[in-house]
């Protein structure tokens, strides 16, 4: 079985950082999570991997403001990463 995907854009969603947060819990394949939009400034949520996408190639993670522990991604990443997972859930 393959990764889970969640897509945050809103960064006052909790439903969805409690609902990735237990899933990352017990999910056994793994959870990774692409911040986007004002979502990028949210902190990584343990046991999953946190990532924030890149408008242009030249942002960094202090112009975008993210979690240190945040890895930057850009738009091809993002399409590799979608195509790579079990689902994908926008929130």
């Amino acid at each position: 079985m393959k990764p889970i995907l969640h897509i945050i854009k809103n960064s006052s969603d909790k439903q969805a950082v409690e609902i990735i947060g237990n899933q990352a819990k017990d999910n056994a394949y793994g959870v990774a999570v692409v911040l986007i939009h004002d979502a990028a400034t949210l902190p990584p949520i343990p046991n999953a991997r946190t990532c924030a996408l890149m408008r242009e190639k030249t942002d960094t993670a202090a112009s975008i403001k993210v979690h240190p522990y945040t890895e930057l991604i850009s738009y091809d990443d993002l399409l590799k990463l979608i195509f790579s997972v079990e689902s994908v859930t926008v929130w």
